[in-house]
């Protein structure tokens, strides 16, 4: 079958290439669509009972576990310089909650008025706008600086504006902020003539604009309103510990949860770098999400070029002509824009693990190319002696048939982890098999047809002056490596065990982590800035315990939330650090507010009321809007559903006694909660905890029962595959040598030196099989074609198989090492682990496959020949 296709490649290469281009160039229209995403539900299972848990809590209570944070830290807070800006930062965000549709209609007539002018300045058009404010900040932050200094508009810098205003017309049409809490948004509750009512810390005029605090009594004024509700603390405003003097404002910004998050948290950055005099502090999950994006995409555009520098530096240096350079270069090319485009076509999403996808595609898409290169210089001289296109199908026909199937036992592979449950590894699995598909295709296809047209050379550069092909490193390394194999092949294997033994014990300290922030590296910038906003307001990240009564309004007794207020202040008590909690937030304040405006504002009364009818008496008088007419007021509804028979606990993890908050982590935080409740909660109520950090453990847990279930799955597939190629039953775990002990050593470094297994270094050990596969499946084809022609001597097929196939695996191995090692310059840490850790093992199953492979075979003696059969790849000697 391989022989007629080479057949009809050769025939018609010219038609073929065509075909190839064309193909390339409807799927890589795909780009154009690739989208990045790195939320939770991108990983998660959809039929997860804790996912599904997690989801209907947000239908209920909204998104209150992601939000973004912001610590607003000036040099003067109290200053009326400060408060003006800080209004004009709070405004601009304003801008994306509600947008009036007459009021942006107005705006745009106006501005297709000013720049019908002959000739406007952009000053002249800010002067149109000069008294909304917010809008002439807004034409301010986007619009580049060459732009701004214009004396005169022209048409192309007026279609830019105007596609602008399109842009951001639409996203404030997806109404995408639910709430902005900050000490400029936020009421209070206050208690007069026996009535309880919501008023605005910072009140507003007939505008609807905020009267913003600007003379020392005005600001005195504010700051006693604003420091009186004592829940503000750590949620709108954070204290020097030591002084008690207000030092950060905090800005929360809520989400619907129902839409893509990354435009809008894009354009709130935005506007933070634009109040940069503010000293802004960004945190929260949507905000570490949208910065994980643009990693990624950094990542991509600095990686893919990187990694082809090296790998033409490779081909080069092995082939040393235009063509060998060129024909690798394009077969990956055109893998890469058939893969990535046909995701976009598709419309699945680059996560975090598919960002690996590329460079992994160039890394191991290389090793194909060189394979069939190799074997057309290394048959150079055959081919010269017969008829060109015939010598090229002899020569292909043996490797592309070797090539087809290390593609196809790659290919299954990396197919096993789609039987994963964390769905991101799925479409990882499935986008990598797709990919090896297509660059084993356009190998065998493109590489050939070319070579059936171009003129039969040989690299000059190969040859020394005396004709003689040179000695090279690499020749020097496989003789060091010829003699370990056949003559010290007993020490090989005693070093091997004792490193596999080391390995096995490190491997046992493995632990497990899932959490994006640590991603990032210590020094970042984003992680910095979490960790200094969650310090400063209790955390920006938590979960949800949620307490059930169990009946109707039992949320309004006092039993209940006073029980719930032991439950928070256990969970926060400096005698529990170990738990991380930094802040909780419950149905319980606005009571125990309600409860101490009914008493002038004093503090002892803040507190729950030991009656129950005080607390109905005071929802009864309260005053509070209910815009969705379920039952609650708008307030209420992060903490109780709409039968008041349950309340949520929002919980905020910060660190305490941990140095990093991570799976592990979280996993001993929520055992603990459990234990607790478990003990101390009256029988008659129940509870159940959910969230994005829970969320996350479930992850954790999906990885690593994924990673043992599809690495079982794989070396199983590959057992099969090799027994079945070579119809002998000890080959197959022969195979298994180097790919095995290149995995327990991944391991065991990762243990030893306290590197966490992450959606990231999860893939190694399916690449590990995919890529080992290719190099023993070459070995043990290459021994078995050679065997015969040495009479059966082991010793010298050994020889003689390193002299050909393990120069191009050593070169392969040298392309995928150094094409995997370029992402070290990542900005993300798991990915320069990953860079790292698979440079290593890609080090070990080379060492595997052109040493412990022969130095068992030595061993063993074992004959890979077919029973009463020749070897499987002989065509090219029955046809000679």
């Amino acid at each position: 079958m391989m022989n007629a296709y080479l057949n009809l490649i050769l025939k018609r290469p010219i038609l073929l290439i065509i075909g190839l281009v064309v193909i390339t160039i409807v799927l890589a229209a795909g780009l154009r669509k690739i989208e990045f995403d790195s939320s939770v539900e991108s990983f998660m299972p959809k039929h997860d009972e804790e996912y599904l848990e997690y989801m209907a809590a947000k239908e209920i209570y909204g998104d209150n576990d992601r939000f973004m944070l912001m610590s607003v830290s000036p040099e003067n807070i109290w200053s009326a310089a400060t408060l003006t800006r800080f209004d004009e930062f709070i405004s601009d965000i304003e801008e994306y909650k509600d947008a009036p549709p007459e009021r942006e209609a107005d705006r745009r007539k106006r501005f297709e008025t000013a720049v019908d002018a002959e000739r406007i300045a952009f000053s002249d058009l800010l002067e149109t706008f000069r008294e909304d404010t917010a809008f002439v900040r807004l034409l301010k932050r986007h619009t580049p600086e060459n732009i701004r200094e214009k004396s005169h508009l022209d048409p192309g810098d007026i279609q830019k504006l105007q596609r602008w205003l399109d842009k951001d017309l639409a996203l404030k049409q997806m109404e995408i902020i639910d709430t902005i809490l900050s000490p400029f948004t936020t009421s209070d509750i206050s208690g007069e003539d026996d009535t309880l009512s919501t008023n605005d810390l910072v009140p507003k005029d007939e505008n609807d604009r905020r009267i913003v605090p600007t003379t020392p009594s005005e600001i005195k004024a504010y700051r006693e309103r604003l420091l009186t509700n004592p829940a503000f603390k750590q949620l709108v405003y954070a204290t020097d510990p030591e002084t008690g003097a207000v030092t950060d404002f905090g800005t929360i910004v809520k989400f619907t949860g129902t839409k893509d998050q990354e435009a809008i948290v894009s354009e709130i950055l935005s506007i933070a770098k634009y109040h940069e005099s503010l000293n802004i502090s960004p945190a929260g999950v949507p905000y570490v999400n949208k910065k994980f994006n643009d990693y990624i995409k950094s990542d991509l555009s600095r990686s893919i070029p990187l990694v082809l520098l090296v790998i033409t530096l490779v081909f080069y240096y092995n082939f040393r002509s235009f063509r060998g350079v060129v024909l690798p270069l394009a077969t990956l090319g055109m893998a890469e824009l058939w893969t990535l485009g046909l995701m976009g076509h598709l419309g699945y999403k680059i996560t975090s693990v598919g960002g690996t996808l590329p460079p992994l595609l160039v890394a191991i898409g290389s090793s194909y190319s060189i394979h069939i290169l190799n074997q057309y210089y290394a048959e150079f001289k055959l081919i010269a002696r017969m008829d060109k296109k015939a010598g090229i199908q002899s020569a292909m026909n043996h490797i592309s048939i070797t090539v087809f199937l290390a593609g196809l036992t790659t290919f299954a592979a990396f197919c096993t982890l789609m039987t994963n449950k964390v769905s991101a590894l799925q479409e990882w699995a499935a986008f990598s098999a797709i990919g090896i598909a297509a660059t084993v295709f356009i190998a065998v296809t493109l590489i050939p047809a070319a070579l059936a047209i171009l003129p039969h050379r040989y690299p000059k550069g190969l040859i020394g002056k005396d004709k003689a092909r040179k000695t090279t490193l690499i020749d020097a390394f496989l003789r060091l490596m010829i003699k370990g194999a056949i003559i010290h092949y007993r020490k090989v294997y005693i070093v091997t065990g004792i490193v596999i033994v080391v390995s096995l014990i490190g491997a046992t300290r493995l632990q497990v982590d899932t959490e994006f922030l640590h991603y990032f590296k210590e020094n970042d910038p984003v992680r910095q800035n979490v960790l200094y906003a969650g310090e400063k307001f209790g955390g920006g990240w938590g979960f949800s315990v949620i307490i059930d009564s169990r009946e109707p309004d039992g949320v309004k007794s006092p039993e209940f939330l006073n029980t719930v207020e032991e439950i928070r202040q256990w969970l926060t008590a400096d005698e529990n650090p170990d738990l991380n909690i930094g802040r909780t937030d419950a149905f319980g304040d606005f009571i125990k507010r309600m409860h101490m405006a009914m008493y002038d504002d004093d503090p002892s009364y803040f507190r729950i009321p030991e009656s129950r009818m005080d607390i109905l008496d005071y929802l009864e008088i309260f005053s509070g809007e209910d815009e969705d007419s379920d039952g609650r007021v708008d307030s209420f509804e992060p903490f109780v559903d709409p039968l008041f028979q349950k309340n949520n606990i929002l919980a905020r993890i910060t660190r305490k006694a941990a140095e990093k908050i991570g799976t592990t982590e979280i996993k001993y935080i929520i055992n603990r909660v459990e234990k607790h409740l478990e003990s101390t909660l009256p029988p008659e109520y129940a509870y159940s905890i959910t969230g994005y950090p829970i969320i996350n453990v479930k992850l954790a847990h999906y990885v690593v029962t994924g990673q043992l279930q599809n690495l079982f799955l794989s070396l199983v597939l590959v057992l099969f595959v090799i027994i079945v190629l070579f119809k002998k039953l000890a080959a197959g775990p022969l195979a298994l040598i180097d790919m095995g002990v290149a995995i327990i050593i991944n391991f065991g470094i990762m243990g030893w030196f306290g590197i966490r297994l992450d959606m990231v270094t999860s893939i190694i050990a399916a690449i590990t099989v995919g890529i080992g596969i290719d190099d023993t499946i070459h070995y043990l084809n290459t021994y078995r074609r050679y065997h015969l022609e040495t009479a059966a001597d082991v010793a010298k097929t050994i020889e003689k198989t390193m002299r050909v196939t393990g120069k191009a695996i050593i070169f392969t191995s040298l392309a995928l090492i150094c094409g995997f090692f370029v992402q070290v310059t990542s900005n993300f840490l798991p990915v320069v682990l990953f860079s790292l850790l698979l440079t290593l093992t890609m080090i070990n199953t080379t060492i595997g496959s052109i040493l412990l492979i022969p130095a068992a075979i030595r061993l063993t003696g074992i004959n890979l020949e077919a029973p009463g059969a020749k070897a499987i790849e002989d065509d090219e000697e029955n046809q000679g």
